[in-house]
């Protein structure tokens, strides 16, 4: 399963949302959360929601709907959502942004869904039947779902599906090794032509066996796992050609709440209503998809240019306060299922030993960073998870990180990095000279990247940033996978699954680890804890891998934030969301006033 999304850093600053607060009030209603605390005078109102699930939601409310500029009340039939560009890969089953999973998700339905809870629902599929010894599961489909022409999806669809992400030459992130399908291996090595644990019962039903049952596997059918069309996509298809599906990226074909029409590169994503979805014909005919910066946003917004900015507005007290002085603009914040951190590539012989890894996380000054970027509104962390996750571990259980760079330099020190004429370290003739890459443009490096090079170079090490789009750093990142290209350091982030194993991005042979970590401990625990099924024992295994894991520093980790989306007064339908499901998983139901 396809269990992270990359996240651009402008869209992790765009986005970042961190504990933020309300003005005091005499309405004792108007915030119960003692954790959001914004100064009276910035005069910005909270408050909590009232739903089954959205207790924990934070909602800034329009002052002055009326003030909605004219022609956004003008504009009736075009719903537009502001995001940071996508990189034009227009599959679920091979996009790598969280910004091409936006687009997707309005086009594709998943065979099963997250509810608001994060407990996992019926979605293409009912739930399915599982078999005595937790291995096979076999699957109904409901009976009025159909491909975007209207034709049936039936259980060949799904059939294809796991061919095309079981084939040798398929390069998306799909978790194949851990989901371990039955035979799966024989279909990737073209030793079979079929794959031996899935099997067509009718057009509606199917069953799906693993060679072992582990914890995750029904985490593995929900969101993201969404089929492809076998008449479209699998029309010309021939075992050990995956690859030539790509030619549909950008012309995708699918069963969600829209359709594809057309898409300008740096620009816009334009889809139209799918008159075959099987909730309901979306509300609004036409829904765009437009790209936005830091720089133009709130402008974007306070002309009406834009309806909604998905997770871009930092959530800071000016923001808000801005927000709020628009008049009609409303917004919801949630905790954010995810994290930010900075890659290491283990690839490079420098940042195989653990004292130079330690000594560039006591190096840096990562509060000062937050401090300075976000006003102090966001969490330094030290561990690759969300404190939304069950899976979270007490504060006392890892390794923590402040700022220390004569514990630093001590480091540095004894792993023989000798400070030079020049007060750059060297070892065997070699500069402890690292090159960092940094999406562009990006407000958030403008003050990461001063820090990290004084930071570091006054413990001896010279940092050179190199900044690019982050398409291409996400390129960069695979080509120094396959050798290709050299580079230390990259600031990404993760956006996670409701599920926290993470065998994908830390296991030695991880589908999503482009950084060449491997630790054994960590493959055991991680192996351990996925083929756990008490919950409590899994806890205690994870607890013991975030430890590990925080000794070892696979990546420097640090942020935790939250999301924020902003809307305008005249949509409806964006109440009720949580960590777990938002507006962009019910498109179907949203509406103008």
């Amino acid at each position: 399963m396809k269990k992270r999304k990359l996240i651009s850093i402008l869209g992790l600053v765009l986005g970042f949302m961190f504990v933020v607060s309300s003005c005091s009030s005499s309405d004792s209603s108007q915030l119960d959360n003692p954790d959001f605390t914004i100064q009276p005078s910035d005069n910005v109102v909270l408050t909590n929601g009232t739903g089954n699930y959205d207790r924990e939601t934070l909602y800034l409310s329009a002052m002055l709907p009326e003030t909605l500029p004219v022609n956004s009340a003008n504009r009736k039939d075009t719903l537009i959502i502001g995001i940071i560009s996508p990189n034009g890969v227009f599959n679920p089953l091979l996009e790598e942004s969280q910004y091409d999973s936006d687009v997707n998700d309005a086009m594709w339905a998943p065979l099963l869904e997250i509810n608001y809870d994060g407990t996992i629902i019926e979605g293409l599929a009912y739930m399915p039947e599982i078999s005595e010894d937790g291995k096979t599961y076999t699957f109904t489909l409901k009976d009025d779902i159909k491909w975007q022409d209207g034709t049936p999806i039936t259980s060949q669809d799904f059939d294809f599906t796991f061919k095309y992400i079981m084939d040798k030459t398929y390069t998306g992130r799909f978790e194949r090794e851990t989901l371990n399908v039955l035979g799966w291996e024989a279909y990737r090595d073209g030793t079979s032509t079929e794959i031996e644990g899935f099997k067509i019962i009718d057009d509606k039903t199917f069953s799906i066996t693993m060679a072992s049952p582990n914890a995750k596997t029904l985490a593995y059918f929900s969101k993201d796992l969404k089929p492809l069309a076998k008449h479209v996509y699998g029309a010309d298809y021939v075992q050990g050609n995956a690859k030539d599906l790509d030619k549909f990226n950008r012309n995708p074909f699918g069963n969600g709440a829209y359709k594809f029409v057309s898409y300008k590169d740096g620009e816009e994503v334009t889809l139209v209503a799918n008159e075959n979805y099987y909730k309901g014909v979306p509300k609004i005919k036409n829904l765009v998809f437009r790209v936005v910066n830091e720089t133009n946003q709130m402008l974007l917004l306070e002309n009406g240019d834009v309806d909604i900015m998905a997770g871009t507005v930092s959530v800071t007290a000016e923001n808000l306060s801005l927000l709020q002085q628009l008049g009609f603009i409303n917004a919801n914040i949630v905790e954010y299922l995810g994290y930010g951190y900075v890659a290491i590539n283990h690839n490079e012989p420098i940042m195989q030993d653990l004292n130079v890894r330690k000594a560039l996380a006591y190096g840096l000054d990562r509060s000062s960073v937050v401090e300075a970027a976000f006003g102090g509104q966001a969490n330094v962390i030290d561990i690759p998870q969300s404190t939304v996750s069950w899976a979270y571990p007490e504060e006392g259980d890892y390794t923590h990180y402040e700022y220390n760079p004569e514990k630093a330099k001590q480091l540095l020190e004894e792993a023989g990095w000798k400070v030079g004429s020049d007060g750059i370290r060297e070892k065997d003739g070699v500069k402890l000279s690292l090159k960092f890459l940094a999406s562009s443009p990006n407000p958030v490096n403008d003050v990461l990247v001063p820090v990290m090079i004084d930071n570091y170079k006054a413990i001896g090490i010279e940092l050179k940033a190199e900044q690019m789009e982050f398409r291409t750093l996400v390129d960069k990142q695979s080509e120094a996978k396959e050798g290709k290209f050299s580079y230390h350091l990259a600031f990404l982030a993760w956006s996670l699954d409701i599920d926290p194993d993470s065998t994908s991005t830390f296991a030695s042979n991880g589908a999503n680890n482009k950084v060449g970590y491997s630790n054994p401990t960590v493959d055991k625990l991680l192996n351990d804890a996925l083929n756990e099924m008490d919950t409590t024992k899994r806890k205690e295994l994870y607890a013991q891998l975030y430890k590990e894991i925080s000794e070892d520093l696979p990546y420097l980790f640090l942020y935790q934030r939250k999301d924020m989306n902003v809307y305008s007064s005249k949509v409806k339908g964006m109440e009720g969301g949580t960590p777990y499901r938002s507006f962009k998983d019910e498109l179907e139901k949203i509406s103008f006033e």
